[in-house]
């Protein structure tokens, strides 16, 4: 029985700490597709970068055939810099590249491709592709997102 306490005391402490992890993220940044902001201030941005904060960015694109079908993205920022104090960028992990398929509700792994992405708050966002197998560039475009900058709080 004091097993079972134990195991149940756990299970609700992670819960709760997922709970509370998942409301320390705030939206401090939003910027338009070409670099307006939308909502939030920059230089918290700027301020929460430097004070070493988590960042997490936020990104959507429609489906091409139906604008009311849109996929969203979010990953966490793993290198992140400030330039000339007014523009900030931040490069995510590379991912296994991936298609989704609106109208199958399904999304597939691209076999072979590395997608990166470097967001931006000006709109001028990168990415690249490359042949995991390779190791050719494929693919590099300046591409513009607006992107929702989360700072863990």
């Amino acid at each position: 029985m004091n097993k079972f306490i134990l195991l149940a005391s756990l299970l609700i402490l992670s819960l709760s700490g997922f709970a509370q992890d998942k409301d320390n993220w705030e939206l401090v940044y939003h910027n338009d597709e070409v670099g307006n902001t939308i909502e939030g201030d920059i230089e918290i941005l700027i301020e929460a970068v430097r004070k070493g904060e988590e960042i997490r960015i936020y990104w959507s694109a429609q489906s091409a055939n139906d604008k009311t079908k849109k996929v969203e993205h979010f990953a966490d920022a793993k290198f992140l810099t400030v330039l000339s104090d007014s523009v900030v960028f931040a490069q995510i992990d590379a991912i296994t590249g991936q298609t989704p398929d609106f109208d199958l509700q399904t999304i597939t792994f691209k076999e072979n491709l590395e997608w990166s992405l470097m967001a931006a708050t000006n709109g001028k966002s990168d990415t690249m592709m490359r042949n995991m197998v390779t190791g050719e560039i494929i693919g590099h475009n300046l591409v513009p997102f607006a992107i929702k900058w989360y700072a863990k709080k």
